[in-house]
C-alpha cells in the first residue's frame, strides 16, 4: 500500500542542512520521471526496502558502549538490550525515504549506478528549491526533515544515540562517493502503540511537491539519442512543465 500525504519541510536540529544554492541531484530511469510528473509527487522508499541491509543499523562502538549509555544493570541488560535491537529494527518499516545526490557538477558514477540504460533522467535542482517544493503546512500531521549523510568507519566509530532519525543520516565510509542528501518522514502508527516488525506504516509514501519549484533543470543520459531529448521536452510540456532540458556533455568526442 502506497499512501499520498502533503507535508511541510522544517529544519531540524540533527539533520545538517546543505547551502541553499547548492545543487542537488536525483538520478532516474524514464518511466519514473514521468510517475514524478503524473503524481506531481516524490516516492518516498521505507527504508528496509532500500538496497543497503544495514540502513538504520548501529555502529560496533555503539552497540559496545550501549549498556553504559542507557544504564542497564547486569541483571536486565540482555532484557533491555534485546528491546533496543527491536525497536531499531522495527523503526525501519517506519522510516521513510527520498534520497539525493550533492555535487557542483554532473556524476558519471552516478549515471551508471542509477541509469542502467539510455533513456535516463538526472533531476538538478538546489537545496532551498527542494525543501521549498514540499506542499504541506503547519496542520498536516508529518514533517518533512532534509539534511546531509556522514560516513563512519562502523567498525570503530559511533554516533550519538537517543534520536530515531540519527541511525538514518549515517551510512558506511564504503557508500561515501554518493555524497548523499536525504529527506526523510517518520510516521506515528495509526494506533499509537509500539512498533513491530510485523505492521509497517505503509510500502511507500507519496509525498506532493510543487515540481515548478523543484526542477531547476532536466538532463537527459550522457548516450542518449536525439529522439528521446526531444520524448522528454514533449512530456514536459504536456504537464506544464517548463524546466530546461539538457543533453548531458559527458560522453562527448575528447579533445586532443
Amino acid at each position: 500500500m502506497i499512501e499520498r500525504l502533503s507535508a511541510p519541510y522544517n529544519p531540524h536540529p540533527f539533520f545538517s542542512p546543505a547551502d541553499s544554492a547548492a545543487k542537488v541531484w536525483r538520478y532516474m530511469d524514464f518511466t519514473k520521471f514521468v510517475s514524478l510528473l503524473d503524481t506531481s509527487a516524490l516516492f518516498f522508499s521505507r527504508a528496509d526496502q532500500l538496497s543497503d541491509a544495514w540502513e538504520g543499523a548501529h555502529t560496533t562502538e555503539n552497540l559496545r558502549r550501549r549498556p553504559v549509555i542507557w544504564g542497564a544493570d547486569n541483571k536486565d541488560e540482555a532484557v533491555v538490550m534485546d528491546s533496543l535491537s527491536q525497536f531499531h529494527r522495527s523503526l525501519r518499516l517506519h522510516t521513510f525515504m527520498s534520497c539525493w545526490h550533492l555535487n557542483d557538477v554532473e556524476s558519471a558514477a552516478m549515471w551508471k549506478l542509477y541509469v542502467s540504460h539510455n533513456e535516463g533522467i538526472a533531476i538538478q535542482t538546489t537545496f532551498e528549491r527542494l525543501v521549498g517544493s514540499f506542499q504541506g503546512d503547519e496542520s498536516d500531521l508529518f514533517q518533512v526533515y532534509v539534511g546531509k549523510v556522514d560516513y563512519l568507519d562502523y567498525e570503530h566509530e559511533e554516533f550519538i544515540e537517543g534520536n530515531t532519525f540519527i541511525p538514518f543520516l549515517h551510512k558506511r565510509l564504503s557508500f561515501q562517493h554518493e555524497h548523499e542528501l536525504r529527506a526523510i518522514i517518520q510516521p506515528i502508527p495509526p494506533s499509537g502503540g509500539p512498533l513491530t516488525e510485523s505492521d509497517p506504516y505503509a510500502d511507500g509514501l507519496l509525498v506532493e511537491v510543487d515540481l515548478r519549484m523543484l526542477i531547476e533543470c532536466i538532463y537527459v543520459a550522457p548516450t542518449s539519442a536525439v529522439w528521446f531529448k526531444t520524448l522528454v521536452g514533449n512530456i514536459t510540456k504536456k504537464y506544464d512543465l517548463r524546466a530546461s532540458i539538457q543533453h548531458s556533455d559527458l560522453a562527448q568526442d575528447p579533445l586532443y
